[in-house]
């Protein structure tokens, strides 16, 4: 059993972290990752990109994005923030695998409607128009910008 004490001193630790700087650190650290890995494949040129050329200028962007967030972390005073909702983040996570997990036999229109009604679960859901509407709407610019402009070699269905 914790005594009061022990409970201020748990609740003065964590307000002492600050969650948006090891965020940041977080972010600096995948894109070294990416970086590493990029940077053992060839990079190619803006013309003829090689297979590094994305995870390289990715990692680099990511890198200094994450340095912004450190930066802005550290010139603040530290804050008490609330820990983030659990659904969001498994949704974020899980959209692009069921995406890449689809694609190749579903097609480009039922793949991007099963990831636009998971992202929407992210929040809870509240029936309407949107739930039919967004969907639809991105089905139709997935398939006019990829398919017919661009010229991807995915099927529709």
């Amino acid at each position: 059993m914790t005594t009061v004490g022990e409970v201020d001193a748990m609740e003065m630790r964590t307000d002492r972290v600050r969650w948006d700087v090891v965020a940041g650190a977080a972010i600096v650290a995948l894109a070294l990752v990416f970086l590493v890995v990029g940077a053992r494949m060839t990079f190619g040129s803006l013309t003829q990109m090689g297979p590094g050329f994305v995870p390289v200028c990715t990692a680099v962007i990511l890198a200094m994005l994450g340095g912004v967030i450190v930066f802005n972390g550290l010139r603040k005073a530290p804050r008490e923030v609330d820990l983030p909702k659990l659904r969001p983040f498994l949704v974020v996570v899980a959209c692009p695998i069921v995406f890449s997990a689809m694609i190749g036999w579903a097609g480009m229109a039922p793949t991007v409607i099963v990831t636009a009604l998971l992202a929407r679960a992210a929040e809870p859901l509240e029936w309407g128009w949107d739930l039919v509407l967004v969907p639809l709407g991105l089905v139709a610019l997935a398939v006019g910008v990829f398919i017919e402009f661009v010229g991807v070699a995915i099927p529709i269905f």
